[in-house]
């Protein structure tokens, strides 16, 4: 159960170091870490997401 804890944090965090530059490099039409602003916004938003639902699904367990 911890590890499914840190893991969920570890990858929202990853997932917002990620989606905050690549949506800045979208709108701004640059690249912030020489990489694609695109492609580092979708993998930051799939971090994002697999992380908050990975921390959603330990909290609905918990709770019942």
């Amino acid at each position: 159960m911890e590890t499914k804890k840190i893991l969920g944090t570890i990858l929202v965090a990853f997932g917002l170091l990620g989606l905050i530059p690549g949506v800045l490099g979208i709108f701004d039409k640059t690249e912030y870490i020489g990489i694609n602003s695109w492609a580092l916004a979708l993998l930051g938003g799939l971090f994002f997401l697999s992380g908050i639902g990975l921390i959603q699904s330990i909290r609905s367990r918990s709770e019942v």
